[in-house]
């Protein structure tokens, strides 16, 4: 009966312990056709992302902020802002959906202030239109997060 009984209890320590939950898989880097093209994503305790910084496609660098972390499964709205070949700036909003452990996709819209101000500046009307027209950009990304 004792041997039973230890055998019970061995099988659900080792059981027990082998399926605990034990800490989350923390990405450590961030690759796609996103405004941080190549980043390392900063996660809370659970495995969330709450923020990204990186490189764009445009030379420049690029930082993400989530207003909630970013859970498999799950999406959040953030804030971005970066720089074009590190000297024209742009802001932007959007939301991000996190498929699975892997990837994620998403839109938003940057918008890029020294475009709007320059290009209203050079031409009454027309140049008030290309201004917006240029200095505002929606976009859809997709990455994948490497662990």
């Amino acid at each position: 009966m004792k041997v039973k009984v230890w055998t019970f209890l061995l099988l659900a320590l080792v059981f027990g312990f082998g399926m605990a939950e034990g800490n989350p898989r923390v990405p450590k880097f961030q690759v796609g056709l996103d405004t941080v093209a190549l980043g390392w994503p900063s996660a809370d305790e659970k495995g969330g992302i709450v923020s990204t910084l990186g490189i764009n496609l445009g030379l420049g660098i690029a930082y993400k902020s989530y207003f909630e972390p970013l859970y498999p499964e799950k999406g959040s709205l953030y804030w971005e802002l970066g720089t074009i070949l590190l000297i024209d700036p742009y802001i932007g909003v959007g939301y991000d959906y996190r498929i699975n452990e892997m990837f994620y996709l998403g839109g938003g819209v940057s918008v890029y202030p020294l475009h709007l101000i320059g290009l209203s500046l050079a031409g009454g009307g027309l140049g008030a239109t290309l201004g917006f027209l240029y200095s505002v950009f929606p976009h859809i990304h997709f990455g994948v997060y490497l662990y």
